[in-house]
């Protein structure tokens, strides 16, 4: 992954409404330059084939006030879910990296639910934003979980940070223990609703939101140059209280 996207995971921020952001558009260049990038993200799982399309807002059923949308479109493979967070976080720090704001919109109707031989997954809205002071300040406001609830055993110095990863409703849906450089993951689920994600729905999410937490956990690691090795489960997508998802057998520091 792009190492300046490290930097953009404290700018970042979820605009839920895109008002008094200026008077900027997205242009045209703009736009091909997004569908450029995301076909050089890394995947998360190799062999699974993505794609976006980029339409106005007014195609799909976003009521509120960005330019435009970008849908994500996904082979349906084991651990699908995972992967299309993990590419799509990357192409969240690469809009905040180009002052394009932006927010994962989990409730979005497509206009075309299938595309190219591949399922609707999930939807961004952005708009152009470059005034930095809209992006985030500090993010240490942002309302997450208490580090002793996600994380188990020595932080490494990036646990910290890795916690600010978004999530659906900010579910939070991780926990990470750390057994002597060796790092497992798991998606976490409590019964019923999360916020206004209805309860059948809330397992679909939270595998998306797996995948945003490893591309944010990959980052911190690489940071702090920690090298390792990942080795990925099938997440069944049930409704299981606790399911291993990823381990990460980690190395000394690169010198």
């Amino acid at each position: 992954m792009r190492d300046s996207f490290y930097d953009m995971i404290f700018k970042r921020k979820s605009f839920h409404l895109f008002r008094g952001v200026g008077s900027d558009y997205i242009t045209e260049d703009e736009l091909k330059a997004i569908e450029e990038a995301y076909v050089s993200f890394e995947p998360l799982v190799p062999g699974i084939r993505t794609g976006i399309r980029i339409v106005p807002t007014k195609q799909v059923s976003f009521k509120r006030d960005p330019e435009y949308c970008i849908l994500i479109y996904s082979e349906k493979k084991e651990n699908y879910l995972m992967n299309v967070g993990y590419i799509g976080e990357q192409l969240d720090l690469y809009l905040v990296e180009n002052h394009i704001g932006s927010l994962w919109y989990g409730i979005g109707k497509p206009d075309e639910p299938v595309w190219d031989g591949m399922d609707f997954v999930i939807m961004f809205s952005i708009h152009k934003v470059t005034d930095d002071s809209k992006y985030r300040k500090d993010m240490n406001r942002a309302e997450r979980k208490d580090l002793e609830e996600i994380w188990k055993g020595d932080d490494l110095g990036i646990a910290n940070i890795a916690r600010f990863a978004p999530s659906a409703c900010n579910s939070q849906p991780w926990y990470v223990e750390n057994n002597n450089g060796l790092l497992t993951i798991y998606r976490m689920r409590k019964p019923g609703k999360v916020g206004i994600m209805p309860a059948a729905k809330v397992a679909y999410f939270n595998g998306i939101d797996i995948g945003i937490y490893l591309c944010f956990l990959e980052l911190c690691l690489n940071h702090e140059k920690i090298g390792f090795h990942r080795q990925l489960f099938i997440d069944p997508g049930d409704e299981s209280e606790k399911t291993k998802v990823a381990e990460y057998c980690l190395s000394k520091k690169i010198g």
